[in-house]
C-alpha cells in the first residue's frame, strides 16, 4: 500500500471533526428558526400597519367630502321628501382600482367619484403604509338613518363610513429563498359614523 492510500486511508478513519459537522447543521438550523421569528415580527408589522393605515384613513375620511358626489350632493326636499324626514336607504362603494363609486343599495343618479377626496385619503393611509397603492383602498358609504333632510349646515345623510384595505401582500424573506411567492394579506377594515362630514 502506497503512502497516498494509507493517508486516504487514515483521513477517512479520523472522527475527529465530528464536531465541526454537527455544530454546521445545527447552526443550519438555528439560522433558519432566527429567519423565520424575523419573518413572523415583519408580518406582524406589515398587518398592524395596514390595520392603522385603515384607521387613519377612515379618520379623515369622516371629516372630508363624501366621495360620491351623488351621496354627498343629496337632496331630500328636490326628491319630494319634506323638511325633517328621513332619507332612503342608499349606500356607495367607492374603488381606487377603478376610480369609480357604485352603488350597492337603493337607486338613484350616477354616484360621481371625487378623486381629491379619495387621494387625500390614500396619501394619509400611506403615511403609514407605503405600499399601499389606489388599487387596494375601497371607501364605502352606508347610510342608516343618520342624518335629516332639509339640514342647512351637512349632507341630509350621516353614513357609516368603512375605509377597506384588499389585495395587500407579505413576502417573506425565509420562503423566498425557496421560491415562495408573496401572500395575499387577509382584507381589512375600519368603521365610523360621518357625522362630521363636510
Amino acid at each position: 500500500m502506497t503512502a497516498r492510500a494509507r493517508h486516504l486511508l487514515r483521513l477517512a478513519r479520523d472522527e475527529r471533526g465530528a464536531a465541526a459537522a454537527e455544530f454546521g447543521l445545527v447552526c443550519l438550523v438555528f439560522v433558519s428558526m432566527l429567519l423565520a421569528i424575523i419573518d413572523m415580527g415583519r408580518l406582524a408589522w406589515t398587518i398592524n400597519a395596514a390595520k392603522t393605515a385603515t384607521r387613519e384613513g377612515v379618520r379623515l375620511a369622516v371629516v372630508s367630502p363624501i366621495v360620491s358626489t351623488y351621496m354627498a350632493g343629496y337632496d331630500g326636499l328636490s326628491q319630494g321628501i319634506a323638511g325633517g324626514g328621513t332619507v332612503p336607504d342608499m349606500a356607495f362603494s367607492c374603488s381606487g382600482a377603478s376610480s369609480t363609486c357604485t352603488q350597492i343599495v337603493g337607486g338613484g343618479g350616477t354616484a360621481g367619484f371625487d378623486a381629491t377626496t379619495f387621494a387625500a385619503v390614500l396619501a394619509k393611509m400611506q403615511a403609514y403604509d407605503p405600499d399601499i397603492t389606489a388599487a387596494n383602498v375601497v371607501i364605502t358609504y352606508r347610510h342608516v338613518g343618520l342624518g335629516k333632510v332639509g339640514n342647512p349646515f351637512a349632507p341630509d345623510m350621516e353614513p357609516l363610513v368603512t375605509v377597506s384595505l384588499t389585495g395587500m401582500t407579505f413576502q417573506s424573506a425565509a420562503l423566498q429563498v425557496v421560491g415562495v411567492t408573496p401572500f395575499t394579506l387577509p382584507n381589512m377594515a375600519s368603521t365610523l359614523s360621518g357625522e362630521s362630514l363636510s
